[in-house]
């Protein structure tokens, strides 16, 4: 690969990390969930996501490259029957819609408890940063990624190093409260639920992203840095909750009790991280939503985009704890029916 080639294939990379990683992941509470409560099992499902993330990320990316489309309700008309297809995609559209006004009040909480900014103006502020960025298109997008992701991963990799320094440590004995002893079927359904739904979730960016001008090593490469990524991420993260095993459990964000240990300039560079991946997160459903709602006609993307973050800001004053309770579950059952549906229909997508 050519020199050029590279630095789209980081692109890539950094675009499909940022839109996997969400608050939930940077928090560490996706990570407890789907893995360390597994005891030493979780190294296993954590290396067989890795191969997921690459496998099904790089399938999504190809989907969008044969078809040569804009948006991926014009793949799903190739294997989905017009009523399936539309009562799918209004449910995509709704959830899609409830993890943006997640998003947004997640970050006023966030602005407001680390940094006292209210809660008014931190969601104001998020929801006008990820308009400006949108305006300049899906360049826009990997450009922000291409800054928050190596950040993420710097900061994330440095509490990781201090947390081992001071303890020799980031691996402690099992806990009695994590079950260690777990069958390699829950594994297996652990680590394809946990990919499958985030892949999912996040078809509507990375199949328009396939069509990334340049060969299709481009988009193998940047697939397989972007798995890779994720996996070290999930990984560290996994070795920071293991070592504060049994206290982990006590925490809604297991991360921001490792954070507080850590020196202020620290504590406050994660804080602007996870508020960063939030941002991100928030970008790469508004710009979906916003492409499918349009048809990916580039004349009504940014009204589209503008109303759609105007609702979702009156509607987040209701809360953060609230809307990600009800709103998470159901959209990663979505995600991996929508990806389920897709992999059944694969002759029909792919008519080479």
């Amino acid at each position: 690969m050519r020199k050029g080639e590279i630095g789209v294939a980081l692109q890539i990379a950094a675009t499909y990390i940022g839109t996997v990683v969400g608050a939930g992941f940077a928090s560490g509470q996706e990570v407890l969930q789907f893995f360390t409560r597994f005891g030493s099992g979780a190294l296993a499902a954590i290396g067989l996501t890795g191969v997921l993330f690459f496998a099904l990320g790089f399938y999504a990316l190809s989907v969008g490259r044969a078809h040569g489309v804009r948006t991926f309700g014009e793949v799903a008309a190739d294997c989905m029957s017009p009523r399936s297809r539309q009562a799918l995609s209004v449910l995509l559209m709704v959830l899609l819609f409830g993890v943006t006004v997640a998003m947004l009040a997640g970050s006023g909480a966030l602005l407001y408890e680390q940094f006292g900014i209210p809660f008014f103006a931190g969601a104001l502020l998020t929801a006008g940063l990820t308009f400006a960025t949108l305006m300049a298109g899906m360049r826009g997008m990997m450009s922000a990624n291409s800054i928050i992701v190596p950040l993420m991963i710097g900061i994330v990799m440095t509490i990781g190093f201090l947390t081992f320094w001071r303890t020799g440590h980031m691996v402690l004995p099992p806990s009695p409260a994590v079950s260690t002893v777990v069958s390699p079927w829950r594994l297996l359904v652990s680590a394809c639920t946990y990919a499958g739904f985030n892949i999912g979730l996040s078809l509507t960016v990375l199949v328009p992203l396939g069509q990334v001008p340049g060969s299709a090593k481009i988009l193998t490469a940047g697939a397989l840095l972007g798995a890779v990524g994720l996996t070290v991420l999930l990984l560290i993260l996994h070795l920071l909750l293991v070592s504060i095993y049994p206290h982990v459990f006590a925490f809604e964000v297991p991360m921001g009790y490792i954070a507080q240990r850590l020196p202020p300039m620290l504590r406050y560079g994660f804080a602007w991280v996870l508020w960063g991946e939030i941002y991100s997160t928030l970008l790469g459903n508004l710009f979906g939503m916003a492409s499918e709602l349009t048809a990916g006609n580039p004349r009504y993307f940014l009204p589209a985009a503008a109303i759609i973050l105007t609702v979702a800001f009156g509607v987040c004053q209701v809360g953060f704890a609230p809307i990600v309770s009800v709103a998470y579950p159901l959209f990663g059952y979505v995600g991996l029916l929508i990806l389920i549906v897709l992999l059944l229909s694969e002759r029909r997508i792919f008519k080479l």
